[in-house]
């Protein structure tokens, strides 16, 4: 696996790192050229210059003043006294600070609502649970995103509780058996409603950890192939988060390939976990340096991942998950874009850990972003750059 940090080089990058996405925070933008300090670590008594400019060494790390102006910026530094180089290449997103998403995961159920509720509902929107985010998208702007199973299929091991024990009861469903009559809504929404891939189904655990590439193929095509044909092809986005988050690298080369150009993930390192949390293949020391960015882009693999800054689900009520958001937010690294991450499952009655309050949670949240100078983006505005 690449050496994404460098660790044994004799003349690296300790800040940036190769991917990072830099805005205002990170450094002072004048005129829309940041300007950002780059810390690079090398031999003692060398000669540093990056990009021409001769770095001043702290005690620590040699010091020089870098430009960032365009989507993509490359970054050489050159030891002249030991006949050293290497290069990076650092990002600076399109409206990447001060924005907002709300995206969702483990989605069908409410599909299969709207399927046997077709002769009945008038619009998608009269399904309760598409209700809440329409709450939150008529009151804050806030736009949404669902990552999608294609059946509602338990199958797993002894080690994981699977969907349809959780919820009870649950008729089968799929999403080839979803009606297309709603496509036309669908499709006016689809400004502000999206959806994606996220896995074949609850179970198992880790579904796609020992994936093949045909494999986790395959299961994208399914959902890919209904969602087009029932909601339209401007519903499809083109960025994920993937069941579990834990994929290995074929898998991620197949999400790719597959027209992905993002994926979204924790990024997290726990004490209890021996293995980073939702953060794909990447290895532990990677992870908490992404995990404390809003946006890293793997440039091995020409994909963005951006940074979910909180699980709505794990807290209770709209008051603690604004007090949580507020503390994480404290890092200039987290600060730019916020995107906060619930479950489906946590709306119902029938799921053991159900939330009496999702619907509070969920647009309050969303009204505490706005009120704060957040503005919400779908990620096709603030990761890609159209203009390279």
């Amino acid at each position: 696996m690449r050496d994404y940090l460098n660790k044994d080089s004799d003349l690296r990058f300790v800040f940036p790192i190769d991917g990072d996405c830099l805005n205002c925070y990170d450094g002072k933008e004048v005129d829309g050229v940041l300007y950002v300090d780059a810390l690079v670590a090398g031999k003692p008594n060398a000669e540093i210059y990056v990009n021409e400019v001769k770095a001043e060494f702290n005690g620590e790390y040699y010091v020089a003043p870098i430009k960032v102006s365009g989507y993509r910026t490359l970054v050489l530094a050159e030891d002249k006294t030991n006949n050293l180089e290497t290069v990076i290449s650092v990002f600076k997103l399109k409206g990447a600070v001060g924005g907002f998403r709300v995206s969702s995961d483990d989605n069908i159920l409410f599909l299969s609502d709207i399927n046997k509720n077709k002769d009945v509902y008038k619009s998608i929107f009269e399904n309760p649970y598409l209700a809440v985010y329409k709450k939150a998208h008529d009151e804050t702007g806030a736009k949404i995103h669902l990552n999608l199973f294609y059946s509602t299929d338990a199958y797993g091991d002894e080690n994981h509780t699977c969907f349809n024990q959780e919820i009870t009861p649950v008729e089968y469903f799929d999403l080839s058996m979803m009606t297309d009559k709603f496509k036309s809504e669908f499709e006016k929404n689809s400004d502000w409603l999206t959806f994606s891939f996220h896995s074949k189904a609850e179970g198992p655990f880790n579904p796609y950890w020992e994936t093949t590439m045909k494999k986790i193929t395959d299961d994208m095509e399914l959902v890919h192939k209904e969602v087009i044909r029932f909601a339209g092809r401007k519903s499809l986005a083109d960025i994920t988060t993937i069941h579990y988050g834990k994929v290995n690298q074929r898998g991620v080369r197949a999400i790719r390939n597959a027209g992905y150009r993002g994926l979204a993930g924790y990024f997290e390192v726990w004490d209890n976990v021996p293995y980073p949390v939702v953060s794909y293949f990447y290895p532990k020391d990677l992870v908490r340096h992404v995990g404390n960015r809003d946006f890293w882009v793997d440039t091995e693999l020409n994909i963005v991942y951006g940074r979910i800054e909180l699980v709505l689900n794990n807290l209770h009520s709209k008051e603690e998950n604004i007090e949580e958001l507020k503390k994480r937010i404290e890092n200039p690294g987290r600060k730019g874009f916020v995107e906060v991450m619930i479950h489906e499952q946590y709306f119902y009655k029938g799921y053991k850990l159900y939330i009496k309050n999702f619907e509070d949670i969920v647009v309050g949240t969303c009204k505490w972003l706005k009120d704060n100078g957040y503005t919400s983006r779908s990620y096709d505005e603030v990761m890609f750059d159209y203009d390279e």
